[in-house]
């Protein structure tokens, strides 16, 4: 009987993080894996005595929880630390926006908050940079219009001239955001010297741009876009699961390695 329960509280926790994964992400298989695993696990050692089981249990679930909640704690150290080193003072050639995933034809808080620093730095400039709004289609969405569309619609709406404007529709995530745009900038840009681009995006997501970035060779600026509260944690745990996701391998290695080793000291 509390084998049955444990295992019931065990595939609720993982299809808990399944539900928010579809929601907030593009890899919702991630939620079947972590399930299809656990159950894998369960069946293996159901020979095991229930003591033995329950300690087996009890250690792996904890240095797997403590594990994961270290790179939670780093993640959010990052996103503190990225946020002081945002230098709002400097001209910019290009100012690229990140997109964010539309659902209807309404933009939505997160990403109007990254518009509308945008359109503050763009007033403040001196010399008028050109804006790259960046984003696909959505498979999901109930709009027939990309998420660039839009974003070119709200500019236009606040008084951004339509020649200061580049539309870049076809990315579908970070990496895609910042090498389809890069691609828009060298065909753009005619001078010989590097051209100064500032990345406008959220708060929270500024630990995985600027991985994606360095790991693209890029050397950019960034601005910071406040995340209202109510959406900020969803909005980050989005952020933890796909650092997670970006590195699954190495994860799936040390998860694999705290299950052979739980089950060693209790076997």
């Amino acid at each position: 009987m509390i084998f049955l329960i444990l295992l019931a509280i065990t595939v609720v926790q993982a299809m808990i993080v399944y539900k928010i994964r579809y929601i907030y992400s593009r890899q919702p298989i991630l939620g079947i894996g972590v399930v299809a695993v656990i159950i894998f696990i369960f069946y293996l050692i159901s020979n095991i005595s229930l003591n033995k089981f329950l300690g087996a249990y009890t250690f792996g679930l904890a240095s797997l929880n403590l594990f994961f909640l270290f790179i939670m704690l780093v993640y959010m150290w990052l996103m503190h630390r990225d946020q002081k080193k945002v230098n709002m003072k400097q001209e910019a050639d290009f100012l690229l926006v990140m997109g964010n995933k539309c659902m209807t034809e309404r933009i939505p808080p997160i990403l109007a908050s990254r518009l509308n620093k945008t359109i503050e730095i763009f007033k403040a400039s001196t010399n008028k940079p050109q804006i790259i709004v960046s984003g696909g289609k959505n498979l999901h969405s109930l709009s027939n219009k990309t998420e660039a569309e839009m974003m070119k619609e709200y500019l236009l709406q606040a008084g951004i001239p339509e020649n200061h404007i580049i539309v870049e529709e076809k990315a579908m995530n970070t990496i895609q955001n910042l090498e389809f745009s890069s691609i828009k900038i060298h065909r753009f840009w005619s001078k010989e010297i590097r051209p100064k681009v500032i990345i406008v995006t959220s708060d929270y997501h500024l630990p995985r741009t600027r991985l994606q970035a360095k790991r693209l060779g890029f050397k950019v600026q960034y601005a910071s876009a406040k995340t209202m509260s109510m959406l900020k944690w969803p909005a980050m745990f989005r952020e933890f699961t796909a650092l997670l996701w970006y590195d699954r391998y190495v994860i799936a290695i040390v998860v694999g390695i705290d299950v052979l080793y739980s089950l060693s000291l209790y076997i």
